[in-house]
């Protein structure tokens, strides 16, 4: 199993995978909700809408953020 966070946990710490991320996101992109809800919502209630641990919430916001940064162009003002 293929850890997504990058830090080092502790060994009984849940660890999501990047393939249930992966398929959070997907699910997430085509619930009426949407990512936004993913992104936004309550963690609980996020965590309870699709059935996932409130960790792989968390790590599926970290890799939206990621990937956000990474898209938007920076602007640089002289």
């Amino acid at each position: 199993m293929t850890s997504a966070s990058s830090k080092q946990d502790p060994p009984d710490r849940y660890r999501p995978t990047v393939e249930e991320v992966t398929v959070l996101v997907r699910q997430a992109a085509s619930h009426p909700l949407g990512t936004q809800f993913l992104a936004k919502g309550a963690i609980d209630a996020v965590a309870a809408t699709f059935g996932v641990h409130a960790f792989v919430v968390d790590e599926a916001r970290r890799r939206m953020q990621n990937e956000e940064t990474v898209a938007r162009p920076k602007i640089v003002r002289s």
